[in-house]
């Protein structure tokens, strides 16, 4: 004989279970309505009822099924329905409205169809079962009995195979809102009611025991998901439990195993990240409510005011496609990283294969969009769940589909799991033609969080790519050839670095809406916000990306470019350049531009060279950084592609043609790396004047030791053939050098630049007819180049604004270190050459000097004035050698 069904005894569990909103917020939302006829949504904003007319508005979708699911009357059940004053005048109201919704929609059978989709219906029923409970002694007998009719007939279609939503939380709500009426609802039939009972009852069982990965977590692919239905599990245990339903101790299991990514889930700020549909809100409610009767959990959705702190730092679920990690507990700075392989179900699932998220110092760093709305045809929606809105990789422009048959194409593979980090690979096949493979390195050293990540691409013919970084709102960019660096309030707080075995085109993109959607974050449904995105394109059969993630001992050596008042530019383009525009401070400086090209520095260290010494000439001047690879590219290449080059010439002629200046008033200028530089752009942009010192000429042969990383990115590779076509690259560019460019060249007797560089180039100019100018110093190591190289610029760029072709003969006029009474002159003449020179004490001569080799000329004592000095230079074959007089100085 089947036991009858207490009813009674689980009332209690259910009550708390129905909408009851009652602190102030709800009673001036219910107020509203009660009083304007205006629906108050915390997320919909203030939305005119206009006489039931509300309901007719199926534009939003989202706000559709808020009103038809009566969502709004959850502020009346605990306010004004139970205040003696209004209530019965609220109660007729309440009625009100839902006749009037009855009177269009209540046969199903008219527009919009969102009155009867499958959640919001149940929605509605659990608003109804509410307004039953308590509105049988405030209105008619006529009135209360139509109520429960409708909610009856409500009840029986959510009953109906049919109309059942099986397999997700759509279902499971309707599930809830049968349990529910059957519990409540005693007016209703016995056997009505044991029906809606049992049909709920399993059909719970049957959602909850298969939409839970082995690991214990919610297939619907979002945290707060798992939450939600983890707190209903825990509320229809809570029912159940008072009649000792079979499935009680089920729920209890199910509920241990949940708790453990609930937590882990978490931020450090106690809400979950902006992973698929997830909505962002603190959950330290959740904390207090004993979902999981788990004290871990408490502290973890409390940021640790509540509960024990869990023992663990990281949780990888292979079977459910997750990797969490946190540097600590309880410090809402932490670190966080959350990396998802999962496809476990359809319902809100977005095409998230293999991205990563990733907060720190209280910001989020790499992030993700976030869930906009379920109206499908708006753009942003279609934005929010395509790859774009995702750390992930796009294939020939298409996004990945948000779902298909291929579930079981993506999966994570763990290597190594340890408190302080992990090592696991994501998989995904379900791209076009296309395999990505991302393996996740998280290790701390000194106790300090390092990301490596291993992205390997392989496929079947050529295909473009587009690897995506959506970075946090809060936080700002500065971009590199090969990475970036991010900042929030000034402070650098991240940086990312990666090398490629391709080309690859790295750009920055916010708030874009053509020619698709790109740079968009939602705070929270419905509501949207530009936000950079950084894109990493390349082409390819295959291809390989070693990314490097630093929270502290940084990858880039910050050079201030973040800084407002900084003046950095990034040019346009299929390479960005990082530059620098000086304008000119004198009438001879706006005739002129020079462009100056940075020397090999410290890996990660992109700066400029000479600005002081450039800024005293007064000319216009800009500066450009070659922040490729992790030492530069010689503003080249990068694996053979030219764009490096190409972007760079660009940038040059567009700076012309703004100062409304020709090839012939450019000057390139740079030492070392840079001189060579300064020649390949000078030559190819028909400048008037290159000014270079000791640069490298056979570029392959003098990288291939001592820095063959720059090689390998210039080149693709470090073999004798990549080597030897380097090396031919500057005696290439010397074929088409013009008679309209005079190139100046100043290396050291000394330096190995000279012997190995210079003067092949100098005996390749000379056989084929072209002419270099090439001061060569006596004594000079390539260690020392920098000093001389910025008196022989500044003397070569005052000479070109003077409009002079003489030779500059470099020199430098100073105080002797502290001794404000004694005088130095270092002149750097060539081998060979003799010097005299005459002190003069503003226009009395006070020392004379005659003809010798010596190179450096001292005066002491002197008594207060203004020196400088006359000098005479005489050249081995005779030749006249104009004399040339130098700067005043001071002795005080």
């Amino acid at each position: 004989m089947v036991q009858p069904i207490n009813f009674e005894v689980m009332k209690e569990a259910v009550s708390r279970q129905l909408p009851q909103g009652s602190d102030e917020a709800s009673r001036s939302r219910a107020a509203r309505l009660y009083r304007q006829g205006e629906i108050v949504s915390a997320r919909f904003g203030v939305l005119d009822y206009n006489g039931g007319q509300i309901w007719a508005d199926s534009t939003k979708r989202s706000q559709a099924r808020f009103v038809h699911g009566f969502l709004f009357l959850s502020d009346w059940h605990g306010t004004l329905l139970r205040d003696a004053e209004v209530n019965r005048s609220a109660a007729a109201t309440a009625i009100q409205i839902v006749r009037t919704w009855a009177s269009a929609y209540a046969d199903g059978t008219k527009i919009p169809a969102v009155s009867h989709h499958d959640e919001t219906t149940a929605q509605r029923l659990i608003q109804l079962t509410s307004l039953i409970h308590q509105l049988k002694a405030l209105v008619n007998e006529e009135d209360f009995i139509w109520l429960t009719d409708l909610a009856v007939n409500t009840a029986d279609l959510l009953a109906s195979d049919e109309f059942h939503a099986t397999g997700n939380n759509h279902g499971m709500f309707q599930d809830l809102a049968l349990l529910y009426f059957s519990v409540m609802c005693e007016e209703t039939p016995e056997a009505d009611r044991v029906r809606f009972f049992d049909v709920s009852t399993r059909r719970l069982h049957s959602y909850f025991s298969s939409s839970f990965t082995a690991d214990g977590v919610h297939v619907e692919n979002t945290p707060t998901y798992h939450l939600m239905v983890c707190r209903h599990v825990h509320g229809v245990l809570e029912i159940l439990s008072k009649v000792n339903h079979e499935h009680a101790d089920y729920y209890r299991r199910l509920l241990s195993a949940a708790a453990g990514y609930a937590s882990h889930a978490l931020m450090p700020n106690g809400m979950y990240p902006p992973v698929s549909d997830t909505t962002q809100q603190s959950e330290v409610r959740a904390a207090r409510q004993n979902i999981f009767d788990s004290e871990e959990f408490a502290y973890a959705a409390s940021a640790g005011k509540l509960g024990s702190k869990p023992q663990r730092r990281t949780m990888v679920l292979p079977d459910s496609g997750y990797a969490i990690y946190r540097s600590a507990w309880g410090d809402p700075k932490a670190t966080f990283a959350f990396f998802s392989a999962a496809y476990n179900a359809n319902y809100h699932k977005h095409s998230d294969d293999l991205s990563l998220f990733l907060r720190s110092d209280g910001v989020d760093l790499l992030s993700e969009a976030g869930g906009y709305g379920y109206d499908y045809k708006d753009p942003l929606t279609k934005f929010g769940y395509s790859s774009y809105a995702h750390n992930c990789l796009v294939v020939d422009g298409v996004s990945l589909p948000r779902t298909d048959e291929s579930s079981h194409l993506t999966t994570l593979e763990a290597h190594e799991v340890r408190d302080d980090g992990y090592r696991v690979t994501g998989r995904t096949q379900r791209l076009k033609d296309t395999t990505h493979s991302r393996t996740v390195d998280i290790r701390e050293e000194a106790g300090i969080p390092r990301l490596d990540i291993s992205d390997a691409i392989e496929c079947h013919g050529e295909h473009s790519f587009e690897l995506l970084w959506n970075l946090g709102p809060e936080v700002e960019p500065v971009v590199h050839g090969n990475g970036f660096e991010l900042f929030h309030n000034g402070r650098k707080l991240m940086d990312l670095q990666f090398d490629a075995d391709v080309p690859t085109y790295v750009s920055v993109h916010k708030g874009e809406k053509r020619p698709k959607y790109l740079g968009w974050r939602f705070p929270r449904f419905g509501e949207a916000i530009p936000s950079n995105v950084v894109k990493i394109a390349f082409t390819g059969s295959s291809a390989h990306l070693h990314t490097r993630i630093r929270l502290a001992g940084f990858s880039y050596l910050d050079r201030g470019l973040s800084e407002a008042s900084s003046d950095w530019k990034r040019s346009g383009g299929r390479v960005g350049l990082n530059y620098l525009s000086v304008p000119a401070t004198s009438e001879a400086g706006s005739g002129k531009l020079a462009v100056v090209f940075t020397a090999i520095h410290q890996p990660g260290d992109f700066t400029f060279n000479y600005k002081k010494s450039v800024d005293q000439t007064g000319t216009n001047a800009l500066y450009i950084l070659d922040d490729f690879g992790d030492q530069g590219a010689y503003y080249l290449a990068d694996h053979g592609d030219r764009s490096i080059f190409d972007s760079t010439q660009s940038l040059i002629r567009a700076e012309l043609h703004r100062l409304g200046l020709t090839a012939a008033d450019l000057i390139t200028a740079g030492s070392s790396k840079g001189g060579s530089a300064a020649v390949l752009h000078g030559i190819a942009a028909g400048a008037g004047r290159i000014i270079v010192g000791a640069p490298q000429v056979k570029i392959g042969s003098f990288l291939q030791t001592p820095h063959p990383n720059i090689l390998r990115f210039i080149m693709g590779g470090t073999d004798d053939e990549s080597v030897r076509a380097l090396d031919q690259v500057l005696f290439d560019a010397i074929d088409g050098l013009g008679d309209s460019t005079r190139i100046s060249i100043v290396v050291g007797e000394a330096d190995h630049h000279h012997r190995n560089h210079v003067l092949p180039l100098k005996e390749y100019a000379d056989r084929h007819g072209k002419n270099i100018d090439v001061t060569v110093l006596p004594g000079l190591p390539h260690a020392e180049i920098g000093s001389v190289y910025r008196a022989f610029l500044v003397a070569n760029i005052e000479q070109e604004l003077l409009g002079s072709r003489e030779r500059v003969v470099t020199h430098l006029f100073h105080h002797a270190g502290d001794d404000s009474t004694s005088l130095h002159l270092v002149v750097h003449a060539p081998s060979g050459w003799e010097i005299a020179s005459r002190l003069f004490c503003g226009s009395d001569p006070v020392d004379r000097t005659p003809f010798g080799e010596g190179r450096t000329l001292r005066w002491s004592s002197l008594p207060p004035g203004r020196y400088r000095a006359r000098v005479f230079l005489r050249n081995p074959e005779n030749s006249d050698v104009p004399p040339f007089t130098t700067k005043w100085l001071t002795v005080s």
